[in-house]
């Protein structure tokens, strides 16, 4: 039994030039995954956040707004504040064992930080994007993936990247290792519970095979 964590953030720096504007656990349990967890967090500041820190410049905002169904109007008009949300998730964690898809991310740059606090509470027994990396690339070089043009151009873009390593996407992890589509991706809304839950079926193939 492990909970999984997904974060969506205004950027990649990390705390505390970044915040964690959703968060999303799922739990893998006896072989199947559900959601467990999803939250919006409020900032009433998010609007003047963005404008100094994420795109100072005026250009084309956070991300996450741009490529999901989350709006700034959601971050603002959320029911609970970051101080709770986080006291949700430390409440939920407490004595498990968790992980994320990137957890040098998720956790080394937010959830380990304030106010998450989660380094002491929890353990993380590995990292999903690790292990689905090292099993996708193996069943690529062997030919095994289903998906012949997903299978060639995984191996096609790690050839022609500056990282010899490179670490495959969560949705190519999904649809290389779960292709009987276990979560149904038509219509998912790149949603931190969302994401959380497509993990936990990457990290059910891990663990089963």
């Amino acid at each position: 039994m492990v909970l999984i964590i997904d974060t969506e953030t205004t950027g990649l720096s990390g705390y505390p030039k970044d915040r964690v504007l959703e968060i999303g656990i799922a739990e893998l349990e006896e072989g199947s995954v559900r959601p467990v967890y999803s939250e919006i967090i409020r900032y009433s500041d998010i609007v003047e956040f963005d404008r100094k820190y994420v795109n100072p410049n005026g250009s084309e905002g956070i991300w996450i707004y741009r490529n999901s169904d989350l709006r700034m109007e959601d971050t603002l008009n959320a029911s609970k504040d970051v101080e709770r949300v986080a006291a949700e998730v430390r409440e939920i964690v407490s004595g498990r064992e968790v992980t994320s898809y990137n957890v040098p991310f998720d956790f080394g740059k937010f959830l380990y930080r304030e106010p998450w606090n989660l380094k002491e509470l929890c353990s993380i027994p590995y990292d999903i994007m690790e292990l689905a990396t090292k099993r996708v690339y193996s069943l690529a070089e062997n030919d095994i993936i289903q998906d012949k043009a997903l299978c060639e151009r995984l191996l096609r873009e790690r050839e022609e990247s500056y990282y010899p390593n490179k670490c495959i996407k969560s949705i190519d992890a999904y649809r290389a290792l779960c292709p009987e589509n276990p979560m149904g991706l038509e219509g998912m809304r790149h949603r931190a519970v969302d994401d959380a839950v497509m993990e936990g079926w990457i990290l059910r193939t891990l663990l089963k095979n």
